[in-house]
C-alpha cells in the first residue's frame, strides 16, 4: 500500500508520516494540491489522504479531484481543531467524492485500520479487469482495450460502464445512472445520462471493430449485453441488438 499525504500543515503532516512509517506503509508528501492530483492521476493504485480546514474545502478538494478524473480512492481529514463539522460536514464531502471522511485529530490505530479497510474495498470492489465483448476495460485507468484500438474513457464513462456491466442483462434506469455518477448531488438533467452512452458506444465501436454492448430499453433505460450486438435502427430511432 502506498500513501500520497496533502496538508497545509506541517505540523499534521509530520504526525501523519511517522503514523504511517512507524507501520512501514509507504509514503509521499505533497503539500501543493494541484501537484497532488497530478501523481494521484499518475498513480492509480496510490491512495490519496489529505488535511483540509473545514467541511466545505474538503469537498471542493474531492469535487476537483473527481472533475480531474482521479480515480484513486480518497481519505479526508477534516481539521476539526478549528471548526466542528459533525456528520453532516462529514456527509459533504462524502457526496463531492470521498471514500472515507474522519475529523483531524484521530487515532493513530484508526487512521491506519480505515487505510487498510480502503486498500481492501480498492481491491475486492474494483476488480482489476472487466472483460467485455471484444475488449477489456480497466477500471482504475480507464483504459478499454480491444481487438482494433486502444480507447481511454473519462471517469464519468468508465463509472457508467462499470455499473450497466456489474448486472447484465438487469434493466438500469436513468435515475439508477444518476446515482452512480454523481451521489445525489449536483446532478445535472437526466439527459446528460443519453450524451455519456451515445459517446460510450462510439468509443466501444472503435476498440471492438463495430461492436455494441449497451441496448436501450424504450421509455425504461439501458441494458448490457453481455456478448454483444452488431446494432441496428428500430423505426423509432431506437439503437437494438441486430
Amino acid at each position: 500500500m502506498r500513501i500520497l499525504v496533502c496538508s497545509p500543515n506541517p505540523s499534521v503532516t509530520i504526525q501523519i508520516e511517522a503514523t504511517l512509517e512507524a507501520v512501514d506503509i509507504a509514503c509521499e508528501i505533497e503539500p501543493a494540491p494541484q501537484e497532488f492530483a497530478s501523481l494521484l492521476f499518475r498513480e492509480p493504485e496510490t491512495i490519496g489522504l489529505f488535511l483540509a480546514m473545514g467541511p466545505d474545502s474538503a469537498a471542493k478538494m474531492c469535487r476537483e479531484l473527481r472533475m480531474a478524473d482521479v480515480r484513486n480512492p480518497l481519505f479526508a481529514l477534516i481539521d476539526e481543531q478549528s471548526v466542528i463539522t459533525g456528520a453532516p460536514g462529514r456527509a459533504l464531502a462524502l457526496n463531492a467524492g470521498a471514500d472515507d471522511v474522519q475529523p483531524w485529530p484521530i487515532d493513530a490505530t484508526e487512521l491506519v485500520s480505515r487505510l487498510f479497510a480502503l486498500q481492501r474495498r480498492q481491491r475486492d470492489g474494483n476488480p482489476s479487469v472487466i472483460k467485455l465483448p471484444g475488449c477489456v476495460l480497466k477500471p482504475s485507468t480507464g483504459e478499454l482495450i480491444g481487438d482494433v484500438a486502444h480507447i481511454h474513457l473519462t471517469h464519468q464513462e468508465t463509472v457508467l460502464l462499470t455499473t450497466l456491466a456489474a448486472r447484465p442483462g438487469a434493466i438500469i434506469t436513468k435515475a439508477m445512472c444518476m446515482l452512480a455518477l454523481y451521489n445525489g448531488r449536483d446532478e445535472p438533467q437526466l439527459r446528460i445520462i443519453d450524451v455519456f452512452v451515445c459517446k460510450l458506444r462510439k468509443k466501444i465501436a472503435a476498440a471492438t471493430g463495430g461492436l455494441d454492448v449497451i441496448e436501450t430499453v424504450w421509455g425504461q433505460g439501458f441494458r448490457f449485453v453481455a456478448e454483444g450486438y452488431q446494432p441496428s435502427f428500430s423505426s423509432f430511432g431506437q439503437r437494438v441488438p441486430g
